[in-house]
């Protein structure tokens, strides 16, 4: 496992955690469905490449066979896509200097079984019903036991979970020690995440970073550890191909992709899917990673580690102000779980529910003029 390096230079007031610029996964996959009016379904397939900073031969050979494999249509998407009877298809990739950076299928699907199709392969049950007499449809989605990782895969993630839940729990005290402290001086919260945030923020919040005392360099230094061995489970080591909280994801998660739903009106009936912020519902991936964020404010509140991570998506800058006015909240140290209890709480969030569900009316004489995007020329 890579570990993450942590530079910590009192006399400059910088903190940074020197990992990787950019959080994301070296490959994401995500499968969006669509529902229609009239009951059929437009179902896409997004993959998105992201090449790693640092130079590392066994990930570079991994992503040019995934890439090799969707331009010549052997890779799992266009198999399962070429299995159904699509009333119209539409393919497009995105390049940048000749190198593929994502790809995309989008199908009509007519019939409730073409849809059932596009599962077949994964350990997820799929059922589509569509009752045109009461103008209803109904998707139901019942996970069986994850089928993608190899025996030694999930040795690796045992160690990882052994590992990390006890960097977590260290994690959650370096917190509550420097939000215990803040408490008591409110006024050097600002200088205080400034330093820990480092290079995350914007020009005007990086020149406003006053000096620190002593104590305040020390908690600094302890929380910026604890951030970066927390952090580990998002980099991919220089000798593998797949970062650990990769690695959990074919270990727990059944779906072959984040799979989301967009229904054509309001739910009338939901079970297991969650809400997303684009009016969608969605199933939460199942790794390391995803676990502690559903985890967010059970401990603290906010989170540093989390709000680091999503300030550093795609190069975006942290909201230093937006970070400050939310409520400071850690539970006391007598009550901060061990890392027994942190890891029991992080295995039940791995667990998929048990159905998927979702209710909803449709109209079956709908004439609408059809669109693969919502607002796109018919």
């Amino acid at each position: 496992m890579l570990r993450a390096k942590t530079l910590f230079l009192g006399s400059t007031g910088l903190l940074a955690l020197s990992l990787t610029s950019c959080f994301d996964s070296p490959v994401r996959e995500d499968l969006r469905l669509r529902f229609l009016p009239n009951g059929a379904v437009v179902a896409t397939s997004t993959v998105r490449i992201h090449d790693p900073e640092q130079s590392n031969p066994v990930l570079a050979r991994r992503l040019a066979e995934t890439r090799q494999a969707i331009l010549e249509g052997s890779d799992p998407w266009s198999a399962r896509f070429s299995a159904v009877k699509a009333g119209a298809e539409r393919s497009s990739w995105e390049k940048r200097l000749g190198v593929l950076q994502a790809a995309s299928r989008s199908a009509v699907l007519a019939e409730p079984r073409d849809l059932e199709e596009i599962f077949r392969d994964t350990p997820v049950s799929v059922t589509y019903s569509v009752d045109p007499a009461q103008g209803m449809a109904e998707l139901a989605i019942v996970p069986g036991p994850s089928t993608r990782a190899t025996r030694r895969q999930r040795e690796e993630t045992a160690r990882t979970l052994d590992s990390w839940t006890e960097a977590l729990a260290g994690y959650l005290r370096s917190v509550q020690d420097l939000y215990a402290y803040l408490d008591e001086r409110p006024d050097r919260a600002r200088p205080c995440f400034a330093h820990l945030f480092g290079k995350r923020l914007s020009e005007k919040d990086a020149r406003s970073l006053a000096k620190l005392a002593p104590e305040e360099e020390r908690r600094l230094e302890a929380l910026d550890d604890a951030m970066g061995r927390v952090l580990e489970v998002l980099a991919v080591p220089d000798d593998g191909a797949y970062s650990p909280d990769e690695v959990s994801r074919l270990v727990y998660d059944p779906f072959p992709a984040r799979l989301s739903l967009k229904l054509p009106a309001a739910a009338l009936q939901v079970e297991g899917f969650q809400p997303d912020p684009e009016g969608a519902l969605a199933v939460r991936p199942f790794s390391l990673w995803e676990a502690l964020r559903s985890l967010q404010g059970r401990w603290i509140s906010p989170d540093p580690v989390l709000a680091y991570v999503d300030g550093s998506r795609e190069g975006s800058e942290l909201d230093l102000d937006a970070f400050l006015r939310q409520t400071r909240r850690a539970a006391p140290e007598k009550l901060l779980p061990s890392a027994r209890e942190v890891r029991a709480e992080i295995e039940n969030r791995l667990r998929p529910e048990p159905l998927y569900r979702a209710a909803w009316r449709i109209t079956p004489g709908d004439e609408t003029p059809f669109r693969w995007e919502e607002g796109e020329a018919p």
